[in-house]
């Protein structure tokens, strides 16, 4: 989170925005197009299904996401003159903590809802159901389930199948 906030502090209100624009964009395109990227990682692998899922859910997402990123750096970089005035300049990196801030929650939650699908281990989803913070995360990813294609929303979640065995 503390990442995500020092990024929006660092590139300011203009490219975090971007870059949440992108998170946003990847959660849309990746989560309908990580299977066939999966089973092609499985077969070159030979990685367990839901690991290459998971895998290239992310993969998929951060390239997506990175790649709006930089079309919005792109455009922060020609507005720099106005961005580079004294108040404007402390305005923008306070408005991109900000939203590094939410684009942090979103990317956790987005990433928590998906491995919660997709179980990992035992071990690990032993540890997301006892967190305090995960629920929190996937609370704030609930902005993505409209994105998301209705075959993912209706995969149960692990960790209450966790919680009601083990917990």
């Amino acid at each position: 989170m503390a990442g995500f906030a020092l990024f929006g502090f660092w590139f300011g209100f203009i490219h975090t925005a971007g870059s949440l624009m992108g998170t946003l964009a990847g959660a849309y395109l990746a989560s309908r197009y990580y299977e066939p990227m999966a089973m092609w990682l499985t077969k070159i692998t030979g990685w367990e299904g839901n690991i290459a899922r998971v895998t290239m859910f992310i993969v998929a997402f951060f390239i997506i996401s990175r790649l709006v990123g930089f079309a919005f750096w792109i455009v922060d970089r020609i507005l720099s003159i106005i961005t580079r005035l004294p108040f404007i300049s402390s305005l923008n990196r306070l408005l991109g903590v900000g939203l590094g801030f939410i684009e942090g929650a979103m990317t956790l939650g987005l990433i928590l809802f998906f491995v919660e699908r997709f179980p990992l281990s035992e071990k690990i989803m032993t540890m997301i159901a006892e967190s305090e913070l995960a629920p929190k995360f996937r609370s704030v990813a609930d902005v993505f389930i409209p994105l998301l294609p209705d075959a993912l929303k209706l995969l149960k979640s692990t960790v209450d199948y966790v919680q009601n065995k083990f917990i």
